[in-house]
């Protein structure tokens, strides 16, 4: 006869300890109940479950202590943590601390049956992650739709092997976000993060910028110059838009990935390459493979591990989390205090396509804060600013100097503080001093407040 599976539930709501000690019962499992962490690891080591259930937040020993007895003592169960507390932080370590899985409170008993048959017929994973203590709070990447979640896991699984990442998406998914979580979530999080558009180098320099040169390698190189790759260390090179580079210098990406090592322009001496090489593109390599743009050794490459970021439109569950997380960055940086956000704006969120994804949503809402007067999104106004956003033509300028786009700026961020130098000054990323000498460069009428 077959032993019943066993499974170990902690959490502190005692009515979902016995909705699903009764659920799990009425399936023919073994279930054991524990409102604390620690009367929920003393049922562990005795009963050896099958399947373990963990609450983030418990009295005492939360979810996460847990999650380390059990890697530090070699204890095998499958863990899947709940928690009605959402973001990217605790999932990440979580993963790394072995965790199977991870779900959001309310529970979905289908989406948790789905996993525990998952768990039962996977062997767990024993291999020890190191954790990384230290907190990532800024550029958080926010959501809890399930294409963010698995999101998540990979990070958490990645950060801890020093393995080539390709990350895709559109522009404006938050692609660099996601390589940097991967760095800062590894034991390298120390060592740099270098971060290269390789879309934005002039084509004959981008050697040069990449292996760095020797003094006297080529017409202005007055001395030695160490390159990206050099000053990544052991840390991370991030090879943003690596689609732009072009196919004849493919061959020495490839032969710097492939060995390992390379030499600085005008160089002799072979310098090893210890970092990790994360890469990202808002195009279809694939199909440039087949149209001959882009090399399939480097593509291979590259694509040992894939991210796929989907595009706002397809995760539309994540806009209200992303627009409470970004009016606060932006309240923030602009000085405003916007404390509503009322469920119709979300709706007209909802109802937008964004083709601009997270980059697009976050202009229209430092726009909605800038222009709002008081501390609430109006519908009214945001509508205005999604017609805007949706018509490529709306905000169409003739071709300007420079000098006549920024005078027209300033300006305009001058006028929507109501000409309050403090605050325009901190939209602006500029001193007070800096903002005063500018005004008075063009020529700007300043009433005095």
């Amino acid at each position: 006869m077959l032993k019943p599976v066993k499974i170990v539930i902690i959490d502190d709501n005692l009515e979902l300890l016995e909705s699903l000690e009764l659920y799990f019962n009425e399936k023919g499992y073994a279930v054991f109940t524990a409102p604390t962490g620690e009367v929920g690891l003393g049922l562990i080591k005795t009963e050896c479950p099958d399947v373990v259930i963990v609450d983030l937040r418990l009295p005492g020993m939360g979810g996460l202590e847990l999650l380390k007895v059990l890697k530090t003592d070699g204890i095998e169960s499958r863990t899947i943590v709940i928690t009605a507390y959402q973001d990217m932080e605790t999932t990440v370590q979580a993963i790394k601390l072995g965790a199977f899985d991870y779900l959001h409170k309310p529970i979905d008993i289908d989406l948790l049956d789905a996993v525990i048959d998952k768990a039962l017929g996977e062997v767990p994973e024993t291999e020890s992650i190191k954790v990384v203590d230290d907190e990532f709070k800024e550029n958080t990447i926010v959501g809890r739709s399930h294409e963010l979640k698995e999101i998540f896991k990979l990070i958490g699984l990645l950060s801890a092997v020093k393995t080539t990442v390709l990350v895709v998406g559109e522009s404006g998914t938050g692609k660099e976000l996601v390589a940097r979580a991967i760095h800062y979530h590894s034991q390298y999080s120390a060592a740099p993060f270098i971060a290269i558009n390789c879309s934005a180098i002039v084509d004959n320099l981008l050697e040069s910028e990449l292996f760095g040169h020797e003094k006297g390698s080529f017409t202005g190189a007055v001395a030695a110059k160490k390159g990206k790759l050099e000053l990544a260390g052991n840390g991370t090179l991030f090879l943003d838009e690596i689609s732009e580079v072009p196919i004849h210098l493919q061959a020495k990406f490839l032969r710097f990935i492939q060995e390992r090592e390379f030499e600085r322009v005008g160089g002799e001496r072979k310098i090893r390459f210890n970092a990790r090489i994360i890469a990202a593109t808002n195009r279809d390599l694939k199909e440039m493979v087949k149209k001959g743009e882009f090399r399939e050794d480097l593509y291979f490459r590259l694509r040992v591990f894939e991210i796929d970021i989907p595009p706002l439109r397809q995760r539309k569950e994540d806009l209200s989390l992303l627009v409470e997380y970004l009016v606060k960055k932006i309240n923030r940086t602009t000085g405003k205090k916007i404390r509503q956000i009322p469920m119709a704006v979300i709706e007209r969120f909802m109802a937008h396509d964004w083709p601009g994804n997270i980059r697009e949503l976050e202009n229209v809402l430092i726009k909605a804060v800038v222009l709002s007067k008081d501390d609430c999104l109006h519908e009214s106004g945001v509508v205005d600013l999604l017609q805007q956003s949706s018509d490529p033509h709306a905000e169409s300028l003739p071709l300007l100097s420079l000098r006549e786009m920024e005078s027209r700026h300033i300006k305009y961020v001058l006028d929507h503080c109501q000409n309050n130098i403090s605050q325009a000054a901190r939209i602006l990323g500029i001193t007070r001093p800096t903002l005063r000498s500018k005004i008075k460069s063009f020529d700007l009428t300043v009433a005095k407040r």
